[in-house]
């Protein structure tokens, strides 16, 4: 078992005015602009904000044209990994410690083997960070929806007599939030009702 005092938070949330704002600006920088990484980064906030609104959630991400006002810029890095990253920097300290700005990092060319993923693999992995920049840190890592820890993905072969392609695309879960998952983001995301007035 862990050591609680020095575990890592499943959550470091954004300050209230943000989260009153109800969104989350992303503004596509270096290597986004222009590569495939761009289009599915429409794709990818598309499909979360579908899932943020069919869970009620009062989340909505933007793409912004402008760094300046945005929380979140999208870089790609030279890779080929099938993970992304976000880096944070945060404002405050102890429990008042908050989000204070967000690089969303993706590889730029993820392969498998040899072969360039496919665009289900690329959306898996942009709906995944994006969630990481709700505030959900690598601690709130779930084992059965898209925030799952671990991407896994399996080609070759053949599933329901269908061949699984070398790009990954047959075997990438589905875009779900699971129980824990969908329980981290209310955490991260909503804000406390306010205290009870003083009678």
């Amino acid at each position: 078992m862990a050591d609680e005092s020095t575990a890592k938070p499943e959550i470091i949330p954004w300050p209230d005015r943000i989260r009153r704002s109800g969104e989350l600006k992303v503004f596509p920088g270096p290597g986004f602009s222009g590569s495939v990484w761009g289009t599915d980064l429409d794709r990818a906030i598309a499909a979360l904000n579908q899932l943020l609104k069919d869970k009620c959630i009062a989340l909505v991400f933007r793409k912004s044209d402008a760094e300046a006002g945005s929380q979140i810029t999208a870089e790609t890095i030279p890779g080929t990994g099938l993970h992304g990253s976000a880096v944070l920097s945060l404002v405050g300290s102890g429990d008042r410690e908050r989000l204070g700005a967000l690089k969303l990092r993706v590889p730029t060319t993820p392969r498998i083997g040899s072969v360039d993923v496919g665009p289900p693999v690329r959306l898996h992995i942009l709906v995944h960070e994006l969630i990481h920049c709700i505030g959900l840190t690598n601690a709130a890592h779930s084992q059965d929806d898209v925030f799952i820890g671990k991407l896994v993905i399996a080609v070759g072969g053949t599933v329901n007599g269908k061949t699984l392609p070398p790009d990954g695309s047959g075997s990438v879960p589905p875009l779900t939030l699971g129980a824990k998952t969908l329980t981290n983001i209310k955490r991260a995301w909503e804000l406390p009702p306010p205290a009870a007035a003083a009678r």
